[in-house]
């Protein structure tokens, strides 16, 4: 288990690498379209940033998933029924994550693409009909991913399920991305994109610190 905490913590910094690439976008973008769903940043942005995100993201998901099974795996011969339910929840998200971040990278590109001929209703409708299609499976997974397992570790760590001290219930993907929009929220340029375009990812990765201090 001790490996499979290792390879959850390093999967949650190379997914926080692929976020890093798909968003640090910088103070002077703009959300458009009626959805706000596209950024005037897309178009002075290298392409390979987009098509690497996706690649790191491939590798990065099922890898991060190791830190929460390992996590889940603590308390499996005590509390068996939770630890499977709540893997089973967490890994239907992450198989999601990795669809979420696909659709991510592609929106960007197929805008470039279309913005080549200078067509902004047509980028604008494209894009954002792919994510009104997405929408339901989009926020379904993501809760399954997110916000789910971590309102359970918090729950888990207060009953003692999981026997670690209160204060580790800040180590979780949701708990990290609210501290990562506090500092959006200082409207200072410095925190426009990092740490929270980031921070979701680097909450994944303290599954596996999580468990290898329950060891």
């Amino acid at each position: 288990m001790r490996t499979l905490a290792i390879i959850g913590i390093i999967g949650g910094c190379l997914c926080a690498v692929a976020d890093l690439l798909l968003d640090i976008k910088g103070a002077k973008n703009k959300k458009l379209g009626a959805m706000k769903v596209m950024d005037s940043a897309w178009m002075d942005m290298a392409h390979w940033r987009f098509v690497w995100s996706d690649i790191i993201a491939m590798f990065a998901v099922p890898m991060y998933s190791c830190g929460f099974i390992a996590l889940m795996s603590a308390i499996y011969k005590t509390h068996s029924a939770i630890s499977l339910t709540l893997s089973a929840i967490f890994l239907c998200g992450a198989m999601g994550g990795f669809m979420i971040h696909t659709f991510l990278c592609l929106q960007p590109t197929i805008y470039q693409i279309v913005m080549k001929n200078n067509e902004e209703s047509l980028a604008e409708e494209i894009v954002s009909s792919i994510f009104r299609q997405i929408y339901v499976p989009f926020f379904v997974l993501y809760s399954m991913l997110v916000i789910i397992p971590s309102v359970a570790v918090v729950v888990l760590i207060f009953l003692g399920i999981i026997p670690l001290p209160l204060w580790c219930v800040i180590l979780n993907p949701l708990v990290i991305q609210v501290i990562g929009l506090l500092f959006r929220a200082t409207k200072l340029d410095i925190f426009i994109d990092a740490p929270s375009c980031c921070a979701a990812s680097l909450g994944l990765a303290c599954y596996g610190i999580l468990a290898l201090m329950v060891m």
